[in-house]
């Protein structure tokens, strides 16, 4: 079993290679499939994971959710049902063997109708579950993703065949260990989706005041239930969660629009420039100008 999820493993690093070439994150032709190559290690670097799947096919990395620390390397696959401001960092890379990562997009809608489809089991309904977790791709699974990568090589079959692979990869990951986990995100009754619908109306309107209220009322629950269902699921309050998507929207913009801090704070909802270069100094280890004078000299 072991020498055919490898084997499995050395045929989708020939297409996932030549597909990217040069280090970073590459959009592919296949709809909602990302690729990221790194040929070096990383210093640690918050980020926003998007709700996605996502396998290792060489290196290893780090994430820490708050001060949950989840590491995963070659055929294990992290899963983020809900968008989360996280940190992370390579751990192992070199340019002889590059960490190669894919990552598909998911799309809670596609779940629930899936799970709809599927035979009910018995849910664990009051105690949201953590909105990341990593675990192992077994054979089966590693064959999806397999299918999903040939795809690259044959563009042809994308529109027709793409849908059937999406919907078996969420089926096994439904099926895993994981399984549990996944479906909690896609049952409109739980805690955890009600909570996935808080994150989206955070990002959505991440620039104006927080209204702890209005999210209550949106997830249909109580302001203390809010505060802690929402912690459940990402490890830090709406507060926090918002803070950090400003802080991060902040930094691309200065990164790649040219834009000064006082002008980025601004655009992201900061009345003050002081309280924002303390804030981002926190999250990113150094104040706006000199962190981005760093990002671009690394580059």
């Amino acid at each position: 079993m072991t020498d055919d999820r490898e084997s499995l493993r050395q045929k989708m690093l020939v297409p996932v290679l030549k597909a990217i070439d040069s280090p970073g994150l590459t959009s592919t032709r296949i709809p909602g499939v990302k690729l990221y190559r790194s040929d070096d290690l990383t210093t640690a670097a918050p980020a926003i994971y998007e709700p996605n799947l996502c396998l290792i096919l060489q290196g290893e990395k780090e994430v820490w959710l708050g001060d949950e620390l989840l590491e995963y390397g070659e055929l294990r696959y992290l899963l983020a049902p809900v968008a989360l401001p996280v940190t992370c960092k390579i751990i192992t890379a070199s340019r002889d063997k590059p960490y190669l990562a894919l990552s598909v997009s998911l799309d809670l809608d596609e779940l629930t109708d899936l799970v709809i489809d599927m035979p009910r089991k018995s849910t664990t309904a009051e105690t949201p579950t953590r909105g990341i977790a990593v675990g192992d791709a077994d054979l089966t699974l590693i064959t999806v993703f397999h299918r999903l990568i040939e795809l690259l090589e044959s563009p042809e079959d994308i529109p027709v065949v793409l849908p059937l692979i999406k919907r078996e990869l969420l089926y096994r990951v439904l099926l895993s260990p994981l399984g549990s986990r996944l479906r909690e995100f896609a049952r409109v009754d739980s805690q955890a989706y009600r909570i996935s619908k808080v994150t989206e109306i955070l990002r959505a309107q991440y620039k104006q005041p927080l209204r702890i209220k209005e999210l209550a009322e949106a997830a249909h629950l109580s302001e203390s239930g809010l505060f802690q269902a929402f912690k459940a699921v990402t490890s830090m309050s709406p507060l926090q969660f918002q803070k950090q998507l400003r802080l991060n929207e902040a930094r691309r913009i200065m990164l790649y629009e040219g834009a000064e801090a006082s002008t980025a704070s601004y655009k992201v909802g900061y009345e003050s420039p002081s309280q924002f270069s303390r804030e981002y100094s926190r999250l990113f280890g150094a104040p706006p100008r000199a962190d981005v004078t760093r990002f671009r000299q690394s580059l």
